[in-house]
C-alpha cells in the first residue's frame, strides 16, 4: 500500500487542564450558580439543616426516659384498696409530738383569720378521717396540702396533719396495739396541692401511686361551707360520679358563719365557677403565691391516663371530655 493512500492519524489530544486546573470544590459550585439561584440554594440548605436537626432531636426525645429508670420503686403497699378518704390541709403545725401542744396557736403557722378558733376544727377533720379509716378496712386516708407557708419552711400541710393524726393514735387508749400499728400504714400524704381543686385531683393520683388503681369511692372531709365547691365544682370538673362521692363538713361553732360563707362565695366559689380548673388570672396567682419553695409534682408521669386532665386549661371554661379511669 502506498504512503499517499494511508489515512492520516491525528495525534491524541489530552486536556491537561483537568489535572492542572483548580479543583471543583465549593468555588466551582458557586461559579455555576447564577444570581437568581443563589438565594434558593441558601434557603434549601437552611431547610435541609433544620430538618436534619429536628430528626436528631426527635430521636433523642423518643429514646430519653420520662423518669430515672434506675430509681426503682418498692412493691405497691396498699394494693386492692378502693376507698379514698381525703382530708384537705389548711395550716401547718410546727410544734412537738405532744397532744396538748397541738391545740396552741403558737405552734401553728396560721393566717390572721384562722387564729383564735379554727385549730380545734382542723383537729376534728383529722379525727373524722381516722374514724372513717377505722370503719373501712379497704380505705386509705390521704392528707393533702403542699409547702404553702414560707414561715413554716419546707414543711407541708399534709405532713402536719399526718403528724397530728399519729399523735392522736398514740394517745388513744381505746385502740388496740395492732390498730396503732396498722392504721398509720393506711395513712399517706399528698404534698403538692395548692388549692382545693388540686386537693381532690392530686389525692386521686397519690391514691393510685400507692394502690395501683383508682378509687371507686371518695369521701372528702372539710369545712361545711366548702361543700358546694367540692361537690358541685371540683367533682364535676373531673367527671367523678356523684353517687360515688361523699362530702363530710365540720365547721367552727361561732358567730362568724355568715361572713365566712360570704367570703367563700366571693373568693372561691364564684372564681372556680368561672375557671373550673383554676388555671387563669386570680386562681393561677393564688397557686403561685402558695408555692414559695417552687415545688412541682410528677403526677403526669405516675398517672399517665390523667396527664391530659392535669394539663387541661381551656380558654372558654369548657368541661374536660377526655378519657378518665372512673368513666366508662
Amino acid at each position: 500500500m502506498s504512503n499517499n493512500k494511508r489515512k492520516t492519524i491525528l495525534p491524541l489530544h489530552i486536556d491537561t487542564t483537568s489535572f492542572t486546573g483548580p479543583t471543583q470544590g465549593n468555588g466551582y459550585i458557586w461559579r455555576r450558580l447564577n444570581k437568581r439561584q443563589v438565594p434558593i440554594f441558601i434557603l434549601l440548605t437552611i431547610l435541609f439543616s433544620s430538618l436534619l436537626l429536628n430528626l436528631i432531636q426527635h430521636k433523642y426525645k423518643r429514646s430519653a426516659p420520662l423518669f430515672n429508670s434506675l430509681d426503682s420503686l418498692p412493691p405497691l403497699p396498699l394494693i386492692e384498696k378502693h376507698h379514698a378518704i381525703i382530708v384537705a390541709g389548711h395550716a401547718i403545725y410546727t410544734g412537738p409530738d405532744q397532744l396538748q401542744q397541738t391545740r396552741l396557736d403558737s405552734n401553728w403557722v396560721l393566717e390572721s383569720f384562722q387564729q383564735g378558733g379554727q385549730i380545734h376544727v382542723f383537729i376534728e377533720h383529722i379525727k373524722k378521717g381516722i374514724e372513717l379509716l377505722k370503719r373501712d378496712p379497704n380505705a386509705v386516708l390521704i392528707f393533702s396540702g403542699g409547702e404553702t407557708r414560707p414561715k413554716a419552711g419546707p414543711r407541708s400541710e399534709a405532713f402536719s396533719y399526718w403528724q397530728i393524726a399519729k399523735i392522736l393514735l398514740d394517745n388513744d387508749d381505746n385502740l388496740t396495739v395492732k390498730e396503732k400499728e396498722t392504721l398509720p400504714a393506711r395513712m399517706i400524704t399528698e404534698e403538692f396541692a395548692k388549692d382545693s381543686h388540686e386537693n381532690l385531683l392530686f389525692s386521686i393520683c397519690r391514691f393510685s401511686e400507692m394502690t395501683g388503681n383508682y378509687p371507686n369511692a371518695i369521701t372528702v372531709v372539710g369545712f361545711e361551707f366548702k361543700r358546694q365547691r367540692f361537690q358541685d365544682i371540683h367533682r364535676y370538673a373531673i367527671g367523678y360520679p356523684l353517687d360515688q362521692f361523699e362530702y363530710i363538713g365540720i365547721d367552727p361553732s361561732d358567730t362568724e358563719a355568715p361572713d365566712r360563707e360570704r367570703g367563700e362565695l366571693l373568693n372561691s366559689f364564684k372564681p372556680f365557677q368561672k375557671d373550673l380548673y383554676g388555671c387563669h388570672s386570680v386562681l393561677k396567682q393564688k397557686k403561685k403565691d402558695r408555692n414559695p419553695f417552687r415545688r412541682r409534682h410528677a403526677y403526669a408521669t405516675s398517672c399517665p391516663i390523667l396527664a391530659p386532665l392535669l394539663n387541661y386549661c381551656p380558654s372558654n371554661n369548657a368541661l374536660y371530655t377526655g378519657t378518665l379511669p372512673w368513666k366508662p
